[in-house]
């Protein structure tokens, strides 16, 4: 989840900044997951559906991805 808000205070299409930010972490979380030896898939939806489950107000946060990690089986 993303505090739209304050990356719309600094920057214009901050949109394009989120995305590009969810993928770089999504990226590295992803190569961490190898290097600890465990499973890692990016999820296809963004999570905006989630923030009302959790309590965050959609009106300033978006969601910008979804990661399930798992240990391998032996």
């Amino acid at each position: 989840m993303i505090d739209a808000a304050k990356v719309s205070a600094a920057y214009r299409n901050p949109e394009t900044l989120i995305l590009r930010d969810a993928g770089a972490i999504l990226s590295v979380a992803g190569m961490l997951a190898e290097w600890l030896d465990l499973l890692a898939c990016p999820l296809g939806f963004m999570g905006g559906a989630f923030l009302n489950v959790i309590g965050l107000p959609s009106e300033r946060f978006i969601g910008a991805g979804g990661f399930q990690l798992s240990a391998k089986q032996a």
